[in-house]
């Protein structure tokens, strides 16, 4: 057992202390509390630690209001004042972006806070599992153990097959919450057993809730390894009963091994095939499989700051790169001549047109195209898109790939609007751009996730 000072807080979201010339990492530890800590990883110049105990609090810590914080994976932070998880937010693209990038000077601004930070989520995946993990306080403070079962929640910390029998989660709106229990009563009175990761045997897999938040839609999947006649006719039955305001209602199937709820076959019970979402003017619909930020209140304020960023002029040309859906271009659209979109998600480009059908949006046209190679002919896709004066760029957290810098670097808009949820390919990417061509004028965190240690940052770049 080790007494540690807390000082810092790592990437990731571990409190980071010192023991002479060891560096120690310790999950859920805070800067400014003096811990108790057992090391359980050791390394040549750092450890991992578990909290054992907190023998001086730190000043910016606070009640977490979820009973299940420090076992699911879900936040980091809870216990952690709100504008303390901004600061370290902002350090940790600054700290990032100089290690990694090499940039120096460097104007990072401070996060931009959501503007809800409880019960934020548009969706969640819930997983079934026959094994429910048992906090230590249940056990007379033994270690943590699983008991046999029918359990529905999130996964606990670390663990793929384990799951915590969720009673609350603040990241849920209420409705949505009540959906939780009333599903897990459902499943355990079926007699069914659920789905085991391990063994890869069992029934009940997942429920997904999409609840948008600035219309009423609201859309249930409940997904299992194999199609039961009986058990959807008496799910349908039930949501009727009570929640009769549900607009999209879904029973799916899937044999994938796969911790992930992601559908082979669907089949709509009830309501439309969509839900809709609004962020600003415009309207987009949502599918069960379509990615969408989770987040739509804080969505549509960084949008806002892409737009700020674009400063687009009525007869510039706009390349959006990894549309997805199409939110960011669609989003734009009106202050530009033209925006193009690629993506190489045939599906998503499906719903990036139908999104611009649905807003009466006509200066948007959407590909279907593989990044890594859709833009190496520079020349062809002058010809056929317009040069860009603006690229808008949301690449997936694995960053771009380096075909797609080097096809970036032959375009040469005038300015680049790079998003971003990994500070470090962020770093990897931008340090390549401005190599030569382009210089970093300004960074804009932005906190998609309260409580989590994740951030989204949004990067201006213009052409030296």
């Amino acid at each position: 057992m080790l007494e540690i000072e807390i000082d810092d807080l790592a990437f990731g979201g571990a409190g980071v202390g010192r023991v002479q010339d060891l560096v120690v990492f310790v999950e859920q530890a805070l800067p400014g509390q003096k811990v108790l800590a057992r090391v359980v990883k050791k390394k040549k110049n750092f450890a991992e630690a578990r909290l054992m105990q907190i023998l001086e609090p730190s000043p910016h810590q606070t009640a977490p209001r979820c009973r299940h914080f420090g076992q699911c994976g879900g936040c980091a932070f809870q216990h952690l004042a709100y504008d303390q998880q901004l600061q370290y937010k902002q350090k940790q693209v600054e700290e990032t972006m100089r290690r990694l990038g090499g940039f120096e000077p460097l104007d990072v601004l401070p996060t931009l806070p959501s503007p809800c930070i409880y019960q934020y989520r548009n969706k969640m995946e819930f997983s079934f599992s026959p094994q429910r993990w048992l906090a230590a306080e249940e056990l007379g403070q033994k270690e943590e153990k699983e008991k046999a079962g029918v359990y529905l929640g999130l996964h606990v910390r670390g663990f793929f097959d384990k799951i915590i029998d969720v009673s609350e989660c603040w990241l849920l709106p209420p409705r949505a919450s009540a959906l939780v229990e009333v599903v897990r009563d459902f499943t355990i009175a079926s007699g069914k057993p659920a789905y085991h990761a391990r063994a890869h045997e069992g029934f009940w897999r997942f429920l997904v809730i999409r609840q948008a938040q600035n219309t009423p839609d609201l859309m249930v999947n409940l997904v299992t390894s194999e199609y039961d006649e009986k058990i959807a006719r008496q799910f349908k039955a039930l949501m009727a009963t009570q929640f009769p305001e549900i607009t999209s209602l879904y029973y799916s199937t899937t044999q994938n091994l796969s911790g992930v709820a992601y559908p082979e076959a669907e089949y709509l019970l009830s309501g439309e095939p969509l839900i809709i979402e609004k962020l600003g003017p415009y309207a987009f619909q949502i599918s069960s499989n379509s990615f969408f930020q989770t987040n739509s209140l804080q969505a549509q304020r960084l949008y806002d700051v892409v737009a700020d960023y674009a400063r687009l002029q009525p007869d510039e040309n706009v390349y959006d790169l990894y549309c997805g859906a199409g939110t960011i271009s669609l989003y734009i659209s009106h202050g530009a001549r033209q925006v193009t979109g690629f993506e190489s998600v045939a599906a998503a480009v499906r719903d990036a047109q139908a999104n611009a059908t649905l807003n009466q949006v006509s200066n948007c046209t959407f590909v279907s195209c593989d990044l890594r190679d859709g833009l190496s002919d520079t020349r062809d896709v002058i010809t056929r898109y317009g040069r860009p004066d603006v690229c808008i760029i949301d690449p997936p957290r694995s960053g771009m790939h380096p075909k797609t810098v080097d096809a970036l670097l032959r375009l040469l808009p005038q300015r680049i609007v790079h998003v971003s949820c990994n500070p470090a390919t962020l770093a990897r990417d931008v340090k390549l751009l401005c190599a030569d061509a382009y210089r970093l004028v300004k960074i804009q965190p932005v906190d998609m996730f309260p409580h989590t240690a994740h951030i989204e940052a949004v990067v201006l770049l213009q052409r030296t």
